[in-house]
């Protein structure tokens, strides 16, 4: 198997079919702090980084994509790991959750990519960090035809 060039941790996406009422709350939990609607978050994904393990500089807008990712929403699981924190190199800021911490990246600015929005997880020295994603597409996303629905009018 070859590795992934920018991605090293280990992950699953839980889908439709996987969620259960704990992660429909904190979908809905999401959708409230960041002021949008659940049917506009894409699966929820929960990575874990084992010692060695990151996720390099990277945006996350997909390129050529009409319903882009206007948000993403990263949640700390746990504690007891060293390294691996968030770094946003363009604002010179380093992160590193605690249990229930979560961040909130606008991911562009009006319709291009903003820039500062490039972050990177570093590699987690001891222990193992976990956390949950949630990118947040400008519009309804269909996890089924992983594609856009059409707006609510």
């Amino acid at each position: 198997m070859m590795q992934h060039p920018i991605r090293t941790s280990d992950g699953a996406v839980l889908g439709p079919i996987q969620q259960d009422l704990v992660i429909e709350a904190l979908n809905r939990r999401i959708a409230t702090v960041t002021r949008t609607s659940p049917e506009q978050g894409e699966p929820l994904g929960v990575l874990r980084y084992a010692p060695g393990q990151q996720y390099r500089l990277h945006h996350d807008c997909l390129p050529g994509e009409s319903n882009q990712r206007v948000l993403t929403v990263i949640v700390y699981l746990n504690d007891g790991y060293a390294g691996g924190r968030t770094r946003f190199p363009g604002a010179d800021i380093e992160f590193k959750g605690r249990v229930g911490d979560a961040i909130v990246i606008a991911n562009t600015v009006g319709d291009l990519v903003d820039q500062a929005s490039r972050h990177a997880g570093l590699p987690v020295e001891t222990g193992e960090k976990w956390v949950c994603t949630r990118w947040i597409r400008a519009r309804d996303f269909d996890p089924w035809g992983m594609r856009a629905t059409k707006p609510n009018l």
